[in-house]
């Protein structure tokens, strides 16, 4: 045998091994903070599902890096959460948009409620570019650990000084509030006000 089918031999071993490698192998490897570790892991690294991780639940991804490609379906407050991108790390667009109900695992607080539209990202590398689109929500509750109906809510994105969710939740005659979160400096504003009765 000749080296050139020796090493075509070991290159097709690799990529073999690359595809199929199960996605529970490599998890064993990562260090999960203890709120954040992964329940029953199945399928492949590129192609599987895990039950939890942390408040989220269930939890599916498809990635195709080949063609640029993937997409992660995640539960989250009593809903799924579909999470769709392509491109490659130069240049790369995420869309988020809420899906159907789900149940979910329990958080320290649940929100419940109807979430419409989707907010689309363009990036490169770690950084995001731009982003356009708001999620709003509609006939919004607090169901744990209080009861308290929020009204209606509008969530955005903005990344022109660093990453940043802006939120407006408001109930027309009894509050509204406005917060904008940086979570990469882990800061949150929050302004609000309460009307009398």
């Amino acid at each position: 045998m000749t080296r050139k089918l020796w090493g075509l031999g070991v290159a097709v071993f690799i990529l073999t091994l690359l595809l199929n490698i199960p996605a529970a192998f490599v998890a064993r490897f990562v260090p999960w903070t203890p709120d954040w570790q992964p329940v029953a892991v199945t399928g492949t690294l590129w192609s599987g599902r895990m039950d939890r991780l942390g408040p989220l639940g269930p939890l599916a991804w498809r990635f195709q890096p080949w063609i640029g490609q993937g997409d992660v379906t995640a539960g989250f407050q009593q809903r799924n959460w579909e999470l769709q991108f392509n491109g490659w790390p130069w240049a790369w667009q995420a869309q988020l948009a809420p899906a159907a109900l789900q149940m979910t695992p329990l958080t320290g607080f649940v929100v419940d409620g109807d979430w419409q539209g989707s907010v689309h990202i363009k990036g490169s590398g770690a950084r995001c570019r731009s982003s356009s689109g708001e999620l709003r929500g509609r006939d919004l509750a607090l169901i744990t650990p209080w009861t308290v109906v929020l009204g209606t809510a509008q969530l955005r994105l903005e990344c022109r000084e660093g990453l940043r969710l802006l939120a407006d939740v408001q109930r027309v005659g009894e509050h509204r509030f406005e917060a904008w979160m940086e979570p990469a400096v882990g800061r949150i504003k929050l302004n609000g006000k309460v009307e009398p009765d």
